[in-house]
């Protein structure tokens, strides 16, 4: 809601909150007669700025905390690193997925603004900060955070360091909450803006329209939320008919359209029982389509595999090297529970699609560098030889490669603009659930590549270099795996 001008303005979606409508007929009763209701992306759009609050501290460092999240926001960092070594304190931003120094505190004042973020700021299980245990909770309280962050996840690890007094120290990680794409629209048009191909829209539109477990996997921090969250918003907006409900453990974002189960347990001990009754009560609701935050506990993979199997559309998130990798991660998780896990994973009645992904920063159009302008020595200088020998081996023709200048205004003197994907999605069929079924990843793997026409997460990042997008030496490091990957996967070579 946002007061302005003698006008309450209110988000659409809020219309039937008792709250609300006890909230402006005492306004009413005060004078302010006037209100109007706005779709929810017109209000965010329009008075965001005017309904955000701005934090009212108890004291310094509280202040300084709900500062620290705001300057990292404003600065597009996904994450906050802060590290008390007992004499100061790091405080790092992860912005466009690398680490950059940010500010550094003096060793009291550092670990007063730990403990603040834990006991002051966050939700959690525990009221004490304890730096010698690992803790869990979660900022969501909206007078902390920027308007357009929905919250943020905080942990906390006891590290060993010889200069603390008691010679623990402690890493804090805050990983901020919020949509940067800003996509609306069909699925396809929000997967463009995120970087998939035409045919990897077509792919996932068409998974969309399917019963069975459609499972997306990639490392922390490269998009997995993001992406399921337009899955689940476009099919709410294609097919408002349908129930759809979502069981994560802590929600990430608010889902238009999408009935957000809560988990009902603090406790650590008994967290895997509450996450998977969470499921359960969601499978009693009547729904059409359900999401699994993420399958971390066999319980959970056993849910959602019984789900698939009883005709609904289920989709869900899982820790895996890629595509085909899921398989192997569902049997490791699953080898306690079944004989064997193949046969209840790759029945064509579960198993719908695959998706893997990784996030790869974009050149400045700016300010990036044709590679091939630079004299020799140069080209070293940003390419080391290694690189650019497996880069020839992938590209004939690399005329059109850029790499990462120095920075400009227009970048903040990053060189770089923002993150794409590089993905690949498999839709499952009879003779690869086949392949899978005996164990045989390679096979399924090829079958995909040449009779089904996929495209590797490696390939899609191979062809952005190849379009002057990507550099290729941050494409490298980013994807985890040389950008010959493929052939030495295939053919064994290097």
């Amino acid at each position: 809601m946002a007061l302005v001008n003698g006008v309450l303005h209110i988000s659409a979606e809020l219309k039937n909150n008792l709250q609300i409508v006890d909230f402006y007929g005492s306004l009413r009763r005060r004078g302010i007669l006037t209100y109007e209701f706005h779709k929810p992306e017109e209000f965010d759009s329009t008075f965001a700025s005017q309904a955000a609050r701005t934090g009212h501290a108890e004291n310094e460092v509280q202040q300084y905390a709900i500062d620290l999240i705001k300057d990292a926001f404003d600065t597009g960092a996904s994450d906050i690193h802060l590290m008390d070594s007992g004499l100061y304190t790091i405080i790092r931003f992860r912005c466009l997925g690398m680490l950059t120094d940010h500010t550094q505190l003096n060793a009291e004042l550092g670990q007063r603004l730990i403990a603040c973020i834990y006991q002051k700021l966050s939700q959690s299980a525990d009221t004490c900060f304890s730096p010698t245990e690992r803790q869990d909770g979660r900022i969501a309280q909206r007078n902390y955070l920027p308007p357009n962050v929905h919250s943020v996840r905080v942990h906390s690890e006891p590290i060993e360091c010889a200069q603390a007094q008691s010679g623990v120290g402690t890493s804090m990680s805050l990983r901020l909450l919020y949509d940067a794409t800003s996509a609306k629209g069909s699925l396809q048009e929000r997967m463009a803006v995120l970087g998939f191909t035409p045919n990897q829209c077509d792919t996932a539109q068409f998974l969309t329209r399917r019963t069975g477990l459609t499972i997306i996997s990639g490392p922390t921090g490269h998009g997995k939320s993001t992406f399921l969250k337009h899955v689940m918003e476009s099919m709410t907006e294609r097919n408002p008919e349908k129930a759809y409900f979502s069981i994560e453990d802590p929600p990430e974002y608010p889902l238009k359209g999408v009935r957000q189960v809560l988990i009902s347990s603090n406790d650590r001990s008994t967290r895997s029982g509450a996450y998977c009754d969470a499921i359960a009560g969601a499978m009693r609701s009547d729904p059409d389509v359900l999401m699994i935050g993420e399958i971390r506990y066999v319980e959970a993979a056993v849910a959602a595999i019984d789900a698939a199997l009883t005709g609904h559309s289920v989709w869900a998130t899982i820790h895996a090297n890629n595509a085909m990798g899921i398989i192997a991660r569902l049997v490791s998780i699953l080898a306690t529970h079944y004989r064997n896990p193949l046969e209840q994973i790759c029945d064509h009645n579960v198993l719908a699609g695959l998706e893997y992904q990784r996030l790869l920063p974009m050149l400045c159009p700016s300010c990036k560098i044709r590679l091939m302008d630079l004299k020799p020595e140069k080209r070293q200088q940003h390419l080391p030889e290694d690189v650019a020998s497996r880069l020839r081996r992938v590209l004939d023709d690399r005329e059109s490669v850029y790499v990462r200048g120095n920075g400009c205004e227009k970048c903040r003197k990053r060189g770089l603009i923002g993150q794409t994907v590089a993905a690949e999605i498999v839709a499952t069929d009879q003779e690869m659930l086949g392949f899978l079924r005996e164990g045989n990843i390679p096979r399924a793997h090829e079958y995909w590549i040449k009779e089904k026409g996929g495209r590797s997460y490696v390939d899609h990042a191979v062809e952005l270099i190849k379009e002057g997008h990507v550099d290729p030496y941050l494409a490298e490091e980013r994807l985890g795996v040389p950008l010959n990957f493929n052939q030495v996967f295939v053919s064994g070579g290097r």
